[in-house]
C-alpha cells in the first residue's frame, strides 16, 4: 500500500478503513497520491528523514519478531519511540496532523501496527483504533510512540531518551501522560516517570498500576492540584515532594 512519493502525506479516516479492509480481504489496493495530499511544511525538513525512521523502525521490529507472533511490547515500545523521534525529527505541522500518523500506518508502516496489536499467527487483526481509524486518534500508535519520546525527552541528560526507554506501561502513557497532557509540562511528565518507576532497568512500579486507588487516583489529583501549583515552574525535587505528599494514602504496589 506504500505511496512512493516522497513528504510526509495525509490520510482521511474513510479511505484508510477502506484500505486496511481491502487488505484483509487480501485486495491490494493502490494507494494513489490523490488519496494522500502532502502536508506542505516549506524548507528545512528532509523527508528521507521520514523513510530512514521508517527503515529502522522496520528494522527493530524484524530484531523482535518471530513468525508472525505479536512482539513483546515492553522491548519493542521502549526503543522505537526514540528511534522514531530521533530519526525523523517531524517538524510541527507534521506531528500535529491526524491525518498524517493515519497515512504513516497504513501506507508506510502497517507491519508495525500488525505485529504490535494482532497476532497473525493466529489470525488476529490489530483494532483499526491502532491505525487511528475510527476512534480518537490518539490510539494511533506510532503517535503514541512519538508522543512518548517527545514528552520525556531531556536535552540535558546524556541520552535524551533514558525516560522514554525506561520499561513503561502503556497505561502508564496513555492514561496517566498523554491524555492527561502532561507533554505540557515535561518537567512532570519525567518526574512522574521516575516516581512511579524507580528503577531504571526494572518494569516494578511504585503505586498499584491498576487498583482505582493506584496511582490512576494520583493522576485525577495532578489534574486537581494543577490549578494550584505551577508545575511548570517548579523544581524536580518540589515536584517529587508534591508526588510523595499527595499519595501517602494511595495503594502500593506488592
Amino acid at each position: 500500500m506504500a505511496n512512493d512519493s516522497s513528504g510526509a502525506r495525509t490520510l482521511t479516516d474513510e479511505r484508510a478503513r477502506s484500505l486496511v479492509e481491502a487488505w484483509r480481504r487480501g485486495v491490494r489496493e493502490k494507494l494513489l497520491d490523490r488519496d494522500c495530499p502532502v502536508i506542505e511544511v516549506g524548507t528545512g525538513w528532509d523527508p528521507v528523514l521520514l523513510d530512514n525512521g521508517c527503515s529502522k523502525l522496520l528494522g527493530h521490529l524484524e530484531k523482535l519478531q518471530s513468525d508472525g507472533v505479536k512482539v513483546d511490547a515492553f522491548n519493542f515500545d521502549r526503543i522505537a519511540c526514540a528511534l522514531m523521534h530521533e530519526e525523523m525529527r517531524l517538524p510541527p505541522k507534521v506531528s500535529a496532523s491526524d491525518g498524517f500518523w493515519r497515512w504513516l500506518a497504513v501506507a508506510k508502516l502497517p507491519a508495525v501496527i500488525e505485529a504490535r496489536h494482532g497476532n497473525l499467527s493466529k489470525g488476529i487483526y490489530a483494532h483499526l483504533g491502532n491505525y487511528g481509524i475510527g476512534t480518537r486518534n490518539i490510539r494511533n500508535r506510532l503517535r503514541v510512540l512519538w508522543l512518548r519520546a517527545n514528552m520525556l525527552y531531556d536535552a540535558n541528560a546524556p541520552d535524551p531518551y533514558r525516560l522514554a526507554k525506561r520499561f513503561l506501561h502503556t497505561d502508564f502513557i496513555e492514561s496517566g501522560i498523554i491524555r492527561h497532557r502532561w507533554g505540557w509540562c515535561r518537567n512532570l511528565a519525567r518526574v512522574l516517570v521516575r516516581f512511579q518507576y524507580r528503577h531504571p532497568k526494572s518494569k516494578a512500579v511504585h503505586l498499584h498500576s491498576t487498583d482505582s486507588f493506584g496511582i490512576r487516583r494520583l493522576y485525577r489529583r495532578l489534574q486537581f492540584l494543577h490549578s494550584v501549583y505551577a508545575f511548570e515552574f517548579m523544581s524536580d525535587q518540589e515536584l517529587w515532594e508534591v508526588l510523595e505528599k499527595h499519595s501517602q494514602d494511595l495503594t502500593r504496589a506488592r
